[in-house]
């Protein structure tokens, strides 16, 4: 990790200046100014980690920092933060860890601070009620937002690999044989689902079926999750980590 300039608290009156956080009560800014830690990063030094756990909330003061995605040897720019904005909001879902890497693109100012503080003085109430809220409500987009971001530069094959294990995890019910997958797919329903042809799914899901990575039931398919997730380059099984969406401009995923 790069050595960062760590400073004690924000001034309120940066953080009155920013557009995003302009509709703030004084006392909430002053609340939010002094429970921030201001931190100095150089370009290209790293604010945080894919993977790690989501236990801070950030602000950034100053500069532009990006989120991007490890994707195998690639790495997908997500999108680019501005001063204002408010990023790392995976903290404020349960358990959650960080699905994005954060970089300072130029030298960059960021105010690090406590989620259980950030949503007490932003909306007064505790931050596991507000997390469960947002985890049945816009949660699912998020993990959306995350399964296509993953499939840059994946095959078909583990693409479908990808979301068959998705489906299990949401519409499967245990089998002797595997995970049975519940809800009633064409063919043409998991080829829109991957982004591929019609012809080029079915190929592949008679391929996985000759390697015993699903089998049939009828109309339904059961997986053999193991062999499934050995493929895929995620694990889908497991929920992903997700975060809040808000208005566009002032919050941001990590």
């Amino acid at each position: 990790m790069a050595e960062r300039d760590r400073r004690n608290g924000v001034d309120a009156q940066i953080l009155g200046r920013l557009r995003t956080l302009a509709w703030l009560s004084r006392d909430q800014l002053e609340g939010l100014a002094q429970s921030l830690e201001a931190i100095k990063i150089k370009r290209r030094q790293p604010i945080f980690y894919e993977g790690q756990a989501s236990d801070r909330v950030y602000v950034l003061l100053s500069g532009v920092a990006k989120l991007s995605f490890l994707n195998r040897s690639e790495k997908v720019l997500v999108g680019l933060v501005g001063p204002g904005e408010v990023f790392g909001v995976s903290s404020l879902l349960p358990n959650a860890t960080r699905p994005f890497r954060c970089e300072a693109f130029s030298d960059c100012l960021v105010g690090v601070g406590r989620p259980s503080t950030f949503v007490g003085l932003m909306l007064g109430v505790p931050l596991e009620r507000f997390s469960r809220t947002l985890d049945v409500t816009v949660g699912r987009w998020w993990s959306m937002l995350q399964r296509y971001t993953n499939f840059v530069g994946l095959t078909v094959r583990e693409r479908l690999a990808g979301a068959l294990l998705e489906l299990a995890a949401k519409f499967g019910a245990n089998d002797a044989r595997g995970v049975l997958i519940t809800l009633k797919l064409t063919h043409a329903d998991l080829a829109e689902l991957v982004g591929a042809s019609r012809q080029r799914t079915t190929e592949q899901l008679i391929e996985f079926e000759h390697q015993r990575m699903i089998i049939r039931d009828g109309r339904r398919l059961i997986i053999v999750p193991d062999r499934l997730r050995n493929l895929a380059d995620y694990e889908a099984v497991a929920p992903p980590a997700r975060t809040a969406i808000a208005p566009p401009g002032s919050i941001r995923g990590g």
